[in-house]
């Protein structure tokens, strides 16, 4: 029984935005998704018609004028995100939005000191968060970091091959209209030579999900001391967490890896966690936890443990969360206040590379 449906705009009915959200959306019991705003004419038309939304505008500032709305969802071209999603928050609007939450620091704390103005509930969308076997790992490193039965952390690694992800989801209604070009942005700090710009909007796309899932992990904020960068093969950031080193290691050749691969290694001194992130649009896959002690321990001496997270996906579990924060009035796990932290480290690497 629902007291309450928070009535909810939509901007955005692309790929992602339909396939990965929008779906789940409408089913939520205590959620009425009230309107679509979408550029393209046609596809806003067969999107509206096929998921039954009441109310459909060209732009997301018709919306925001003429729609009574609580909260909206904004599913748009990254380098679009930023100017609808200020524009939104400027409306006293609660917000999820995509990763990245925009483009550079200096516009991503714009964003955050817009929502804690107005009050309002913004969260951005770090998925990986919510993945049921990411949040069995925390507790299990969490526990194990308070009862040492494998000693003390000694390093962490945090891995990503970008390749394809797009495994068990299709889009389920397109049309040939192109897209419509979203303008000059900003794509990268001023302080970054031009010749970088565009390796690091993509590393902000791809590695900030792995930056996000580490600091969860971990619960700290990392220095970062040196850079191996290769925009042609693997690269390496060395991180110091005071008392323990880590290292991240990315590469982006998408075209050479059907599959991408992702994971996180805690060591202790007796043995390491190893965390086995499934594709992300992979639905009802979560994360495998494996547990290897090498010395003899209460969880035994040289065995494996493998843990499975359940039969949920982490799109939907991360959307749920966002509505019930807002029904609620409780703090956000992924809010833009806590992903701002994400540009710290993304920046101290480039600052390393320039």
């Amino acid at each position: 029984f629902v007291l309450k449906k928070l009535k909810v705009g939509w901007v955005g009915s692309g790929f992602v935005g339909q396939a990965a959200h929008l779906e789940r959306f409408i089913k939520f019991p205590q959620v009425e998704v009230v309107a679509l705003a979408e550029l393209r004419s046609g596809l806003r038309e067969k999107v509206s018609a096929s998921y039954n939304i009441p109310k459909s505008v060209p732009s997301h500032k018709e919306l925001l004028a003429n729609i009574d709305c609580d909260a909206v969802v904004a599913v748009v071209n990254r380098k679009q995100t930023f100017g609808v999603a200020i524009d939104i928050l400027e409306a006293g609007l609660h917000l999820l939005t995509e990763k990245p939450m925009a483009q550079t620091k200096e516009a991503a704390k714009q964003l955050v000191e817009i929502a804690n103005d107005k009050g309002v509930t913004y969260s951005v969308g770090f998925m990986r968060r919510y993945d049921n076997g990411v949040r069995k790992a925390k507790k299990i490193i969490e526990e194990l970091r308070r009862n040492q039965e494998l000693g003390k952390v000694i390093s962490v690694r945090v891995f990503v091959e970008a390749g394809n992800d797009y495994c068990g989801i299709t889009p389920r209604i397109e049309t040939k209209e192109p897209r419509l070009d979203p303008g000059a942005a900003d794509i990268a700090p001023h302080w970054l030579p031009k010749k970088f710009h565009q390796e690091y909007e993509m590393f902000v796309n791809v590695c900030s999900h792995d930056i996000n899932l580490l600091r969860f992990l971990i619960s700290e904020n990392p220095l970062v001391t040196a850079v191996d960068y290769r925009a042609s093969g693997y690269s390496y950031a060395l991180l110091d967490f005071g008392k323990f080193p880590g290292v991240l290691e990315w590469v982006m050749l998408p075209d050479a890896l059907d599959q991408g691969r992702e994971g996180i290694e805690v060591q202790f001194e007796k043995g390491k966690i190893q965390l086995n992130l499934p594709p992300a649009f992979q639905r009802n896959v979560s994360s495998e936890i494996v547990i290897s002690p090498y010395k003899s321990t209460k969880l035994g001496e040289n065995s494996e443990s493998r843990i499975q997270g359940d039969y949920s996906w982490s799109f939907e579990n991360s959307d749920l969360a966002f509505v019930e924060h807002v029904l609620k009035g409780s703090k956000s796990d992924h809010s833009g206040q806590d992903s701002l932290k994400d540009f710290d480290i993304i920046d101290q690497i480039w600052q390393k590379i320039e």
